[in-house]
């Protein structure tokens, strides 16, 4: 299971997903917004259920959103 989130503009905080990250254990992840493909290695605390501080640490791929189409084949390289 690769997560995906969607932005409309060209930044965000991503608090949704890295709270995910770090509950679900997930090391690869995916990020549609405007900016230019790019890949960053996530490694951060977040608070998770009760406030405990858990471990995000996984590979972000960040994709233009005209590239939604072709995320197959380019999870197959990632």
């Amino acid at each position: 299971m690769i997560p995906v989130e969607v932005k409309a503009g060209a930044s965000g905080t991503l608090r949704s997903l890295h709270s995910f990250m770090a509950e679900k254990g997930l090391h690869a992840a995916v990020r549609f917004d405007l900016n230019a493909p790019s890949i960053q290695n996530i490694d951060m605390s977040v608070a998770v259920g009760g406030g405990k501080l858990r471990s995000a640490k996984y590979r972000l791929l960040n994709l233009p959103l005209y590239l939604a189409d072709w995320l197959p084949e380019l999870l197959k390289r990632y």
